[in-house]
């Protein structure tokens, strides 16, 4: 399985459109090669490098198997809670230097039906024993 972000900028550098210097919308996502048995997607957008500890900024999940193209500001899929309790994208604000925005797509053999708003601790519960192949794809911004 493959995940791109078609919009990104030389060195994996991800526009200033799609961060709170911007608009602050999601970027899209193409995934490609997604095994045949998936049931359905997750998307999960990560920054590691966040003072205190990992910040979840986007958590899309039920996405259907035979989606291959994530829009920029994606609304048609469910949405978890951010590391700020707030459902739906939240823009990458460094508060200084570089850091790593990692994305990662999972491919599981069931459907997660959750309501919209799942916090990431209760996605990664119910993905637990069901992923069948997953992708990443590590951006990078600086304010």
């Amino acid at each position: 399985m493959i995940l791109e972000c078609p919009i990104l900028e030389e060195g994996n550098r991800l526009p200033v459109k799609y961060t709170c210097k911007g608009e602050g919308i999601s970027p899209p996502l193409r995934i490609k090669n997604v095994p045949e048995d998936t049931e359905s997607l997750v998307v999960v957008m990560l920054d590691p490098d966040a003072p205190l500890k990992t910040f979840i900024h986007w958590l899309l999940y039920d996405i259907p198997p035979d989606v291959d193209y994530i829009e920029e500001n994606e609304r048609r899929y469910k949405q978890g809670r951010n590391s700020l309790f707030r459902i739906g994208y939240f823009p990458p604000c460094p508060p200084w230097g570089e850091h790593r925005y990692v994305f990662t797509v999972y491919a599981i053999d069931k459907e997660l039906n959750l309501k919209e708003g799942a916090t990431f601790r209760r996605i990664k519960k119910h993905m637990k024993d069901h992923i069948i192949q997953s992708a990443e794809l590590v951006t990078l911004f600086k304010k």
